[in-house]
Order: C-alpha cells, then sequence, then structure tokens
C-alpha cells in the first residue's frame, strides 16, 4: 500500500540529515524550549531546557568545560522544540528525560526524580499523594510530572482538604482531628457513603484533568454556605483554594491507563526560498505524558514543491506502513487536505488506526508543540544564498528570456492621501541587497490614485537609471494586480524599456501572478520556492515602504507641533 500517487519522497528524521550534509549544531530560535543533542546514529545524548534556546546552545557549544565537551564530541546535532512558556519547558524536559535517559544528564546521575500526583483509585476510600517513582501497573491514576517537590505537595494538600479527602495511611478506628477540623467526611466511622466519598475523590480527578475552572462555582458556594453556617474554618479553606484551582488550570496531563499511544502530526513549510526542505513535526503521547518528539525532513525539487495533501499522504504511508507498534489514533495540525482520502480509508480500515484533523481540547496544545517543532527545523537551515535551481524555477515559471540574477520590488504606501512614497528594493540572487534600496516622495500625483503613483516611481528610477548607464533588472515586481502592473508597464514603454526589463505582479490576497501578456493570473503553488522568493520580495518592499510612509509622517507631526508653540 502507498496511498497512491507516485513515488514516496525520501522523508529522513532531522538529526540523520542534518548529520549527513554537516548542519547538526544550528543555534535555534530565540524562545523558551527544549533541546536535544543526538549522535550520528540518531541517540538521545542529552536533554536540556532552556528560556532562551539560541542562547543556551551557544553557551554549549562555546564551553570549555568537561562535561560540555563530552556531550559535543559524542553529538552530531541538536534539535530544538520550541514551547510557549519556560514551565512548559520544564515539563517536556522532564518527560523526554524519562523516555529517552541520556546518559548525559545530571538528572540521572543525582539520580534525581519529578514528582508526580496519584490518586489510588485502586483502593476503597482513595487518597491523593505524592510519589517520586511511581509504578505503571500501580492502579493508581498518576498526573505530572511536576516541575518541584514544593508544588506538587502544595497541590496534595490543597486537593485533599478541599474536597475531603482522608489523609491517613490506614483507617483508624475513630474519626480523627481531620473530620473535626471538617478537612475529611470521615468514611473509617462511616459519616459518609461510598458513593458520596468517591464523588469528591472524582472532583479531585476533574480538576487534575484540568476542569477546575468548572468546578469554581461550585468551591464558591460551598464557601459561602459555609460562612453562613458559621464554619469559619472550612470557609476559609475553600476561600484559598479559589486561587489554587485559578493556579492548576495550565498545566496537569494524565497519565491514567487504559489511554494508550497517540501521534500528533504538523507540517511546516519554509518561508526562506533558500531552504529546499518541507519539514513534519510528531509528537508522540501515551497516557497524556509526552514521550518523544521526531522531526523528520523532505527535501524537495525548486520547481515541484508538493501541496499538503501530498507531503502528508507519503509521510503517514511512509512512516506508518512499516512500523509494527503503531498508535490508535493520529491527530494531524489544521484542515483536512484535498487528496489525503485513500490514504486515511488505509489507516483505519488496514491498520486500525483513527486519524482526526484539527484536534481540540488539551490535544490542541500538542498539535501545536508539533507544529513548533515543525517550524524550528525548517527554518534552522534558512539565511543561506539562494540556489540557482531555484533562480531556474522562477523563470519556468514566469516565462523569463534570461534567469532573474537581480529581482527589483516597487510598493507605494499611503494614508488618507497624504504623505504618499514609495520603494524600490534589490534582491541579488535571490538575498536583499539593501545598500541599492531607494525611496521616493510622490510628486506629480494627488489623492488616492494607486496605478499613478506606480507609474511615477517606475519612471523615475529607470529614467535616473538609464541616463546613469546603470545595470537594469532582470525582472520588475509590482506589489499588486493587474492594474498597478499596467501601470509599471505604461512607464517602461514610455522609456522605450518595455522589451529590455521583464516585469509581473503580485497580488496579496490570493498570491497572484499576474503577467503582462496573460489577461488570466498564474495561481501556482504558495509554498514553492520560486514563489517564496516573489513573496520575500514583495513583502520586502511593503515592509520598506510602509517605514518610510511612518517616518515622513512623524516628521510633519513634528513640524506642526512646533509651529503651533512659536
Amino acid at each position: 500500500m502507498t496511498g497512491g500517487g507516485g513515488p514516496l519522497p525520501g522523508f529522513v528524521p532531522a538529526s540523520e540529515l542534518v548529520a549527513a550534509k554537516g548542519e547538526g549544531f544550528h543555534t535555534g530560535p530565540d524562545v523558551p524550549g527544549v533541546y536535544l543533542f543526538r549522535s550520528a546514529r540518531g541517540e538521545v545524548i542529552y536533554v536540556g531546557k532552556s528560556r532562551h534556546l539560541r542562547r543556551r546552545v551557544l553557551d554549549h557549544l562555546r564551553a570549555k568545560i568537561e562535561k560540555d565537551g563530552s556531550i559535543l564530541a559524542q553529538s552530531a546535532s541538536v534539535e530544538f522544540v520550541p514551547t510557549v512558556s519556560e514551565r512548559e519547558a520544564l515539563l517536556l524536559e522532564a518527560s523526554l528525560v524519562k523516555q529517552y535517559q541520556p546518559r548525559m544528564n545530571t538528572l540521572l546521575k543525582d539520580d534525581k526524580s519529578y514528582p508526580y500526583i496519584a490518586v489510588t483509585v485502586d483502593e476503597r476510600y482513595p487518597r491523593v499523594l505524592l510519589v517520586r517513582r511511581p509504578r505503571r501497573g500501580s492502579g493508581s491514576l498518576l498526573f505530572g510530572p511536576y516541575t518541584s517537590a514544593r508544588e506538587a505537595r502544595s497541590v496534595q494538600k490543597l486537593l485533599s482538604e478541599t474536597f475531603q479527602i482522608r489523609q491517613c495511611v490506614r483507617l483508624p478506628k475513630d474519626a480523627c482531628l481531620y473530620y473535626h477540623l471538617n478537612l475529611c467526611t470521615a468514611p473509617c466511622i462511616g459519616a459518609v457513603t461510598d458513593d458520596a466519598y468517591h464523588g469528591q475523590v472524582d472532583r479531585a480527578i476533574r480538576v487534575l484533568r484540568g476542569e477546575g475552572p468548572g468546578l469554581r462555582a461550585e468551591v464558591d458556594g460551598e464557601m459561602r454556605s459555609a460562612a453562613g453556617r458559621e464554619l469559619f474554618e472550612r470557609a476559609a479553606v475553600l476561600r484559598d483554594a479559589l486561587s489554587g484551582l485559578s493556579a492548576l488550570t495550565e498545566r496537569q496531563h494524565v497519565l491514567g491507563p487504559g489511554e494508550g499511544r497517540t501521534d500528533v502530526v504538523a507540517i511546516a513549510y519554509p518561508t526562506d526560498p533558500s531552504v529546499l526542505r518541507v519539514a513534519v513535526g510528531l509528537v508522540s503521547v501515551a497516557n497524556g505524558e509526552v514521550i518523544g518528539t521526531e522531526p523528520h525532513l523532505l527535501e524537495m525539487p525548486a520547481d515541484d514543491a508538493p501541496d499538503a495533501g501530498e507531503v502528508l499522504r507519503q509521510f503517514l504511508t511512509q512512516y506508518y506502513g512499516n512500523r509494527l507498534a503503531r498508535p490508535s489514533r493520529i491527530y494531524v495540525q489544521g484542515a483536512r487536505p484535498d487528496g489525503i482520502e485513500e490514504t486515511v480509508d488505509w489507516l483505519e480500515g488496514d491498520l486500525g488506526v483513527r486519524v482526526s484533523f484539527r484536534p481540540t481540547g488539551r490535544l490542541a496544545s500538542q498539535a501545536r508543540l508539533a507544529e513548533r517543532l515543525a517550524r524550528a527545523h525548517v527554518d534552522s537551515v534558512a539565511g543561506r544564498p539562494v540556489t540557482r535551481e531555484v533562480l531556474l524555477a522562477l523563470q519556468s515559471l514566469l516565462g523569463l528570456p534570461t534567469i532573474p540574477n537581480r529581482i527589483e520590488g516597487v510598493d507605494i504606501s499611503i494614508l488618507q492621501g497624504s504623505h504618499a512614497v514609495g520603494s524600490v528594493v534589490v534582491f541579488e540572487r535571490g538575498r536583499p541587497a539593501k545598500a541599492e534600496y531607494r525611496r521616493f516622495r510622490i510628486r506629480t500625483v494627488e489623492g488616492m490614485n494607486d496605478f499613478a503613483m506606480i507609474r511615477e516611481v517606475v519612471a523615475r528610477r529607470y529614467a535616473r537609471r538609464l541616463a546613469e548607464e546603470e545595470i537594469l533588472p532582470d525582472l520588475l515586481l509590482i506589489d499588486g494586480g493587474a492594474g498597478q502592473l499596467a501601470a509599471a508597464g505604461d512607464a517602461l514603454a514610455s522609456l522605450g524599456l518595455s522589451d529590455r526589463i521583464a516585469s509581473a505582479g503580485l497580488a496579496k490576497r490570493l498570491e497572484e501572478v499576474y503577467l503582462p501578456d496573460r489577461r488570466e493570473p498564474l495561481h501556482p503553488n504558495p509554498n514553492a520556492p520560486a514563489m517564496l522568493l516573489l513573496r520575500a520580495v514583495r513583502d520586502e518592499s511593503h515592509r520598506f515602504a510602509i517605514t518610510y510612509h511612518r517616518t515622513r509622517r512623524r516628521m510633519a507631526l513634528r513640524s506642526s507641533a512646533e509651529e503651533a508653540r512659536a
């Protein structure tokens, strides 16, 4: 089974590809997250976390101390898993260290383990406990890991006292002090029925599963009721519980039995035309806990970028086709792409793996993690010179007579008919040549006539280039559609340059490409490397024009203020 449609592309784990090509030690994004040093065989050597991934990895690369030197000596690549916050990075690090058990982690050398919260549902009257080394087959529900024992103890105390859950190891024959302080309902003496007690435990489990906000109204009602009955100690406990429930809502991943393994997948295309790769981020979740992160990369041709449906189809077929251990379910970030139906039918019908798109709830955060994982790896190789293959692909797409080694982009910026400006940016062999950027004040056009402004900028720009015998562009890119492109064409024709400078327009809304000799626009794959280059030129000309326009407005406001003071 191939899933239909052509040969499989070469999806490989990111660590293998970057190690083979000598790209192993990228500095990474400057965001919170986790980083993994891997050996040439893909084995995880070390897992670390940082508030600033880029800075921390640079510290490793520059370090002289023996520990870091040993890590680098055994590593061939480094991978990044960006997170939303430093707290999330701490939790993810804990999960990945436990899963991979990397030999260079000091946590293993110190025999330190992260604490968990256990709910002993296998007991007649369950308790809420703090545990260091949970046993999967114990029959307890496990929540965590927590980043500190203090945090875990505060959660254990909060839940036990708020929901009046027993805290004794063995049931006493008589009610203890916790009962007299209204911190336990005393199942030991039959002061509460079994069903009522299990209802208390279920409420604690709901909080640990992230349903604290839904219980706030109940706790608030109980607090007011206790105060009305003059049970002020109990009311104070519930008052403190309300603030504690708020702190718990941002974290809790249940590790209970029976959930099985789930994989979450996301695709990231490059934003830089020099990156001829597509990334797939895979996050594996078992019993609610992240047990693995695997970025995969596909090298794509410059002139034939696969669409999202093709990428997903090929990855799912290649990755899961020959694996003995498969997840029970796969969640894919984003909408269901076209062309994926046969592959989904194969996964669900032949392999028994359910496939869902746009995950919600707790799994939505894991989907965003997979997306950040893919994005970090496809962007980590950005900043290289655009290859000749990309320029040849652009030449083929637009039907240009020569390779577009020099591209100039034009845009206009105006607000309410005032301070209109134009910009010209220059890209040489696919990279910005900022020393050659130019700005224009619109001189001859009044009001909001965008077409006339483009005509003025193009005419002034290339009249001067002709007079000074300067090099002309291989491609002139206009930010806009058919009308803007026609205005630029009129200016080029008036200078006799229609046959010497090829031109095109790129409209923002649908990323349509307009050409002078075509009535209908082109609709190429917006993620193709040639289109990424056009979009980079268009976006840079827009940014440069907006920056100049804002500068002029500030200068005008300052001048008006000075005149008013005078």
